[in-house]
């Protein structure tokens, strides 16, 4: 039980520390897959783009659902002040 309420408290970090590397890895990856100066970094934004198109596929979800619960507990917040 520990755990898993530091993970929900770190959640949004550790999605955008798990987004920020996907992109660099990316970009190097595609960098790695081109030849020459402007090839290699034509690959590299392309493999960029690409990733963070994943990105917004997969942990997308996920921020969505940071946001609704978030707001919730903001509503849950404001309905528990006594005036």
């Amino acid at each position: 039980m520990f755990f898993s309420k530091i993970i929900v408290k770190w959640l949004e970090w550790i999605i955008e520390i798990g987004i920020g590397l996907t992109l660099i890895a990316s970009f190097f990856a595609g960098w790695n897959q081109g030849s020459g100066f402007f090839g290699s970094l034509i690959a590299a934004i392309i493999a960029t783009v690409v990733a963070g198109i994943f990105c917004a596929l997969v942990f997308g979800a996920f921020i969505v659902l940071m946001e609704i619960r978030s707001s919730v507990q903001r509503i849950e917040s404001s309905r528990n002040v006594d005036p």
